[in-house]
């Protein structure tokens, strides 16, 4: 016989334009849908909508397993050894300590989900990014190596994550 949680995670729903948002790295958009609050810690939800050729440098998490899933657009993904491109429809798994990085080799802008298991790693882009409820506008871009300095020292220090290329 087994014993019910005390707080089980109760159903979450969230429309479109909803969660916490926030403006990283090189003007990317990472709007959190679900994360530890929401699932009990079993899983993070985050929806990112990349311009033209960005995305994150070549990275490792030691804590998560990651998973894309592509909404919009194309991206050549690293895992490891491999390069793909993954388009509309496709998905990639990432076990943790995988090599990875995502870029938008398209000509407007891409979104994808990124899934973390556990939960947790969500709270790495609401610590480092610009909420843009109070800046509508991405950043400047000369902003952008002062950002991946502080997203590099704290993803470290805090998240387990490793960065190889900046």
């Amino acid at each position: 016989m087994s014993i019910p949680a005390k707080n089980p995670p109760q159903a979450h729903y969230l429309a479109a334009d909803e969660g916490p948002s926030v403006w990283a790295f090189s003007g990317d958009q990472y709007t959190i849908k679900a994360g530890a609050d929401e699932t009990g810690g079993a899983m993070g939800l985050i929806e990112v909508v990349v311009p033209p050729l960005s995305g994150p440098p070549l990275h490792t998490h030691q804590n998560e397993d990651e998973a894309f899933y592509i909404l919009d657009g194309r991206f050549e993904v690293v895992a490891n050894d491999r390069e793909l491109t993954v388009e509309p429809g496709g998905f990639i798994y990432l076990p943790k300590g995988t090599f990875h990085r995502f870029r938008n080799i398209g000509e407007a802008h891409g979104k994808l989900l990124l899934l973390f298991a556990p939960a947790g790693f969500e709270q790495y882009f609401l610590d480092v990014g610009l909420p843009t409820a109070e800046h509508p506008t991405p950043p400047p871009s000369d902003r952008y190596p002062d950002d991946v300095a502080r997203s590099v020292a704290l993803g470290h220090e805090k998240y387990g994550l490793r960065y190889y290329e900046t």
